[in-house]
C-alpha cells in the first residue's frame, strides 16, 4: 500500500482511496481505543467518529510531514476519547465487565471503582498539561516515548509533568479525605 499516495487521493476527494485507508486502519484505531476504553460499544462508536472527523478533516493531515498517518490518527482518536470521557464526567465500566465470584471481590471492585471515579474528578481539576500525560500514561497505558510522540514534549517533559501532577493528585486526595 502507497500510503503517500493514498492520502494525498483522500485529500483530493478520490473515494477509492478513502474506503483503502480506512479499511486499512481501522482495525488499528478500534484495538486502540478497546484497550483505553475497555468496552466493545464504546470503542466501536469511538472509531466511527474518528473516521468521520479524518474524513471531514483529510487536507489538515501534512503527507511531507514529520507526522506519520497512523500517529495522526491515534491522536484524533485520543482527543475523541478524552472528550468522550470529559462529557461523560467519568470513565465508564461495563458491569458485565465486573467477575462476580465472591461477595468480597465485588465490594473491592465497587470500592476500587468508587476511587477511580474520585480520581478522574480530582485529575480533571489539574491543569490540561498534567492531566493528559496522566491520562495517557496510566489510562490509555502508553509509554513516555508514545506519549512524547504524540504531544510533540520530550519524554523527560512528559515524565516531570506526570510525576508533578502525581504528586498534586496525592495532596488533593489527602485534604479530600480529611474534611
Amino acid at each position: 500500500m502507497d500510503e503517500k499516495k493514498l492520502i494525498k487521493g483522500a485529500q483530493n476527494g478520490d473515494k477509492d482511496s478513502f474506503h483503502r485507508l480506512i479499511a486499512f486502519y481501522y482495525p488499528y484505531v478500534f484495538k486502540y481505543l478497546l484497550k483505553t476504553s475497555r468496552n466493545q460499544q464504546i470503542a466501536e462508536d469511538l472509531t466511527q467518529e474518528t473516521f468521520i472527523r479524518i474524513i471531514k478533516g483529510i487536507e489538515g493531515f501534512d503527507s511531507n510531514g514529520k507526522a506519520k498517518f497512523s500517529t495522526y490518527l491515534i491522536t484524533i482518536a485520543k482527543n475523541i476519547f478524552i472528550d468522550y470521557t470529559r462529557k461523560e464526567g467519568k470513565l465508564t465500566i461495563s458491569y458485565d465487565e465486573l467477575e462476580i465470584s465472591s461477595s468480597f471481590a465485588l465490594d473491592t471492585k465497587v470500592v476500587d471503582k468508587i476511587e477511580q471515579d474520585e480520581l478522574m474528578e480530582l485529575l480533571d481539576s489539574l491543569p490540561e498539561e498534567q492531566a493528559l500525560p496522566i491520562r495517557m500514561k496510566y489510562i490509555e497505558n502508553l509509554t513516555l516515548q508514545e506519549i512524547s510522540d504524540l504531544t510533540g514534549k520530550k519524554p523527560m517533559t512528559i515524565k516531570s509533568r506526570i510525576h508533578n501532577g502525581t504528586v498534586k493528585l496525592r495532596e488533593l486526595l489527602r485534604s479530600r479525605r480529611k474534611s
